[in-house]
């Protein structure tokens, strides 16, 4: 294969593009695209960094393609890039837009004849948020001309361009790289940085720093589609000072603006808080992944705002929100919402005096009612209980004083006929218990008696009684045969009174009474 002569030096972090650019314009004194014809190789495959288009024009150049190839950025996906072993999104270069520093391209061309082959494009300047030349402290200048070969970011073909922006940069403000930027150069070179940023991907990183600090700068009102490249560089300079705290801090500030942004109805509203950063993370065509930042504002959100069970919030599904409407709670558990505001209200979830027909906006705490609404779900009438354990009112009365039994809210002031209700789990566990008792008998022995026979024998009251029978201080239990329940239960009064007279360490009050 005949090589090209005389050979074309690259240029540390030179684009291929431009590296094929120099050596069009010195070779043919043409553009590019003709060049890389002649030379078989397809425009859009250097374009892409296509390994065969890298390795071909070094061939034909006589160049290892090592270094070429670690300057390309290469396609690897659907609007996916790789530099450098670092992927991104297309987003995280600057698309068709050739960016370069005036001044960098002076120094280039300084003392040469022929303009055209010394101008060089720098692969740094293809990054979205290389925005300041680090060299001259320079703002970058952007060029489009609304043509497909805009792609190809070929200086050869804007000299007029190129004459323009130097005149504007000689006189221009400066200003230092932001540290987001020096960010992205350090870790290219491979360098590493927190710890905490390096594990997510460069772009990620980039991305949520221009928008966290988008709006700390300019404020929620601020559109992004509004933002020129200066403002997005004044707002890297802002979020990379939250990036470089860490997620907490992160957190912390979101919950702060956040907490400030109120709704009429008292709430605070995501929207207007978050602004672009809510536009963004919202977006129903969001495809890319942005990283841990939508997770902590996704947290910061369940956290302080009201919202529907299930309700999806930013790709996942809020099954059990931390704070939620009664109206809400109550559809999503099947419970009328001025029943649940009335158990919530007597268990002091809710604040007294909110009045019934607001309930759609009364907010409470979703993991402090979910026990109460479990509990709610299974309540069972008091008067039921005595038929569901086969025993007399007052035997359930002593159960639900001794804690056998407990209500569905154990308050002081029990307002609510659900609240007075018997949890049926507890109904439940009491009959599990009273069926571990045994042996099952035929007919009662004549050392024992049912309960309430017990407390007529021995004088004792049925509340120390059951106290001894559920907590098996009594050695031999009965149950009869066909009944059911507690009336199935068949106590010794001889155990009873042994048990007054010498009753466990762990004997209430009540059965130590009785001793005398």
């Amino acid at each position: 294969m005949s090589m090209l002569f005389p050979k074309i030096e690259l240029h540390t972090g030179e684009t291929p593009m431009s590296w094929a650019s120099r050596q069009a314009a010195f070779h043919t004194g043409g553009r590019v695209v003709p060049f890389l014809n002649d030379l078989g190789i397809p425009v859009a495959d250097l374009a892409r960094g296509k390994r065969e288009a890298v390795v071909r024009l070094c061939a034909k150049a006589g160049e290892d393609p090592a270094e070429v190839i670690r300057n390309s950025i290469v396609a690897v996906g659907l609007r996916r890039f790789e530099l450098c072993g670092q992927e991104f999104s297309a987003e995280f270069t600057t698309g068709p837009v050739t960016r370069f520093c005036p001044l960098c391209i002076a120094e280039d061309v300084d003392g040469h004849r022929h303009p055209g082959e010394a101008m060089r494009h720098r692969v740094q300047w293809r990054l979205a948020p290389y925005r300041t030349c680090p060299k001259h402290n320079l703002p970058m200048s952007d060029i489009r001309m609304g043509k497909w070969s805009d792609m190809l970011h070929e200086l050869q073909a804007v000299p007029e361009a190129l004459t323009e922006q130097l005149d504007v940069a000689r006189t221009g403000a400066r200003r230092e790289p932001s540290p987001l930027q020096t960010y992205v150069e350090c870790r290219l070179k491979g360098e590493a940085g927190a710890a905490w940023l390096d594990l997510q991907r460069v772009d990620q990183v980039c991305r949520a720093g221009e928008m966290l600090g988008g709006l700390l700068h300019y404020g929620p009102a601020t559109k992004a589609a509004g933002m020129t490249e200066d403002m997005w560089d004044a707002a890297g300079r802002t979020g990379w000072s939250l990036l470089e705290d860490g997620p907490e801090v992160i957190r912390t500030v979101l919950a702060e603006t956040l907490k400030g942004c109120l709704r009429q109805n008292g709430h605070p509203s995501p929207c207007s808080a978050f602004g672009m950063l809510y536009g963004w993370l919202f977006a129903s065509r969001l495809t890319k992944d942005p990283g841990p930042i939508r997770d902590l504002v996704r947290d910061v959100i369940i956290e302080h705002v009201p919202l529907v069970p299930g309700q999806m919030l930013l790709g996942k599904a809020v099954e059990h929100p931390r704070l939620s409407s009664i109206a809400s709670i109550a559809k999503a558990e099947g419970l009328h919402s001025k029943t649940l505001a009335n158990v919530l209200r007597v268990a002091g979830v809710i604040e007294d005096g909110k009045e019934q027909k607001s309930v759609r906006n009364v907010v409470a705490d979703y993991a402090k009612a979910k026990d109460l609404i479990d509990r709610a779900k299974r309540a069972v009438p008091v008067t039921q209980v005595p038929d569901m354990l086969s025993a007399s009112r007052p035997i359930v009365a002593e159960l639900i004083s001794l804690g056998q039994l407990t209500r569905i809210q154990d308050h002081g002031q029990l307002q609510s006929k659900l609240g007075k209700s018997i949890d049926g789990r507890s109904v439940q566990r009491t009959l599990n218990f009273i069926e571990g008792f045994g042996p099952l008998v035929e007919k009662p022995p004549e050392t024992h008696v049912h309960l309430a026979k017990a407390a007529e024998k021995t004088r004792v009251t049925l509340r120390a009684i059951l106290e001894m029978l559920f907590g098996q201080f009594l050695q031999t239990v009965y149950r009869l045969q066909g009944c059911h329940g507690l009336e199935a239960v068949l106590v010794s009064p001889d155990e009873i009174m042994a048990c007054i007279e010498d009753p466990p360490p762990n004997a209430s009050n009540e059965i130590r009474f009785w001793m005398g």
